[in-house]
C-alpha cells in the first residue's frame, strides 16, 4: 500500500511540474507614445495556457521527443550527456554518505560516554549545525588556498566528479550518522542483546551481528531524505565548481531573459521542455530510492 502511495505521489507531482512549467510567461511588448517608449505588459490567457500543453503533447506524440534547447539540439540528447555527470556525482556522494554515515554513527555511540566523544557527536552536531552552503564554502576557500596545483574546477577530467561528490556527501552523512547513533542506542537495554552477552559473545559481534543489523530498517528508512540532501546541494556545487551538470543545466533553463528589440522580443532562454526533463528525472531517483528503501527496509525489520 505504501508504495502505490509512493508512486501516486510521484505521478502528482510530474504533473504539477509540467503545469507549472507550461504556465504562459510570455509578456506583451509594446512601444507607446512619441518616444516609442517600451513597456511589458503581461495578461494571463486560457487560451495561450492550452496552446502550450497541447503543443507540448502533440510533439511528444508526433515526434516522439520532448522538444529542442536553446542550442537547437534534441532534449533527450542533452539530458543524456548532463544527467551521466550528475550521476556520478549522485552515485558517489549516496554511498559515501550512507557508509561513512554508519561508520561515524557507531563511533558516535562507542564514545558517547568517553573523553573521545568530542571527535564524535561533538563533531556531527558541529557540522550539521553549520548551514551546508557555508560548510562546503570554507572547504572550497581551504581547498583552493592550501592546494592550489589540485584541478577541482569544470568536468573535463575523469576525477573531477569526486570534489564535488564530497562536498554534497557531508551534510548528509551526517545525518545518517545521527540517525545510525540514535537507533542504536535504541537498542541498548533490547532481551536479546542481554541473552547474547550471557553467551559470552563479544561486544563487537553484539554490535555488528546483531544491534546493527536490526538498526538497518530505521536507517534505510531515512535514505530517501539523505538522497534529498545530496540532491538539494547538488545545484550549488556544480554551479561554483563550474561542473556542467544536469542541476547547473537545470538552473539555466529556468532563465527567462529576452533579448527586447523595438516592438518585437528575441531570444527567449526560459526552456520548459528542458526542465520537465531534468525535473522528472531528478524526481525518477528520488522514487526510486524511496522504493528500494520502502522494500529493503520491510524485509529487515525484524517485527
Amino acid at each position: 500500500m505504501q508504495i502505490i502511495k509512493t508512486f501516486l505521489l510521484f505521478v502528482i507531482v510530474c504533473v504539477g511540474l509540467l503545469l507549472v512549467a507550461l504556465f504562459p510567461r510570455e509578456p506583451e511588448i509594446r512601444a507607446e507614445g512619441r518616444a516609442q517608449t517600451v513597456k511589458v505588459v503581461y495578461e494571463f490567457s486560457w487560451t495561450k495556457y492550452k496552446e502550450n500543453l497541447s503543443g507540448f503533447f502533440s510533439h511528444l506524440i508526433n515526434e516522439k521527443s520532448l522538444g529542442d534547447t536553446r542550442y537547437k539540439k534534441p532534449v533527450e540528447q542533452e539530458v543524456f550527456v548532463y544527467f551521466t555527470r550528475s550521476l556520478k556525482i549522485i552515485v558517489t556522494a549516496f554511498i559515501l554518505s550512507l557508509f561513512v554515515g554508519i561508520l561515524k554513527g557507531i563511533f558516535d555511540f562507542q564514545n558517547s560516554h568517553t573523553k573521545r566523544n568530542f571527535l564524535g557527536n561533538g563533531t556531527t552536531w558541529v557540522l550539521q549545525s553549520i548551514p551546508d552552503f557555508l560548510l562546503i564554502l570554507f572547504i572550497m576557500w581551504f581547498i583552493i588556498l592550501n592546494f592550489r596545483g589540485l584541478n577541482i574546477m569544470g568536468h573535463d577530467a575523469w576525477y573531477n566528479f569526486i570534489f564535488p561528490a564530497f562536498l554534497v556527501s557531508i551534510y548528509p552523512a551526517m545525518y545518517i550518522s545521527r540517525i545510525t547513533s540514535a537507533a542504536i542506542l535504541g537498542e541498548v537495554g533490547q532481551q536479546y542483546i542481554q541473552v547474547a552477552k550471557a553467551k559470552g559473545l563479544t561486544k563487537k559481534i553484539v554490535l555488528y551481528k546483531h544491534v546493527l543489523r536490526n538498526c538497518m530498517s530505521t536507517i534505510l528508512s531515512n535514505v530517501p531524505t539523505m538522497t534529498i540532501f545530496i540532491l538539494s546541494n547538488l545545484l550549488f556545487v556544480e554551479y561554483l565548481l563550474d561542473y556542467r551538470g544536469a542541476a547547473y543545466r537545470l538552473f539555466q533553463a529556468i532563465d527567462f531573459r529576452r533579448t527586447i528589440l523595438v516592438g518585437r522580443a528575441e531570444f527567449n532562454l526560459y526552456e520548459p521542455s528542458v526542465i520537465i526533463a531534468y525535473g522528472i528525472g531528478f524526481m525518477i531517483i528520488v522514487l526510486f530510492v524511496q522504493l528500494g528503501s520502502q522494500l529493503i527496509s520491510r524485509k529487515l525489520d525484524p517485527r
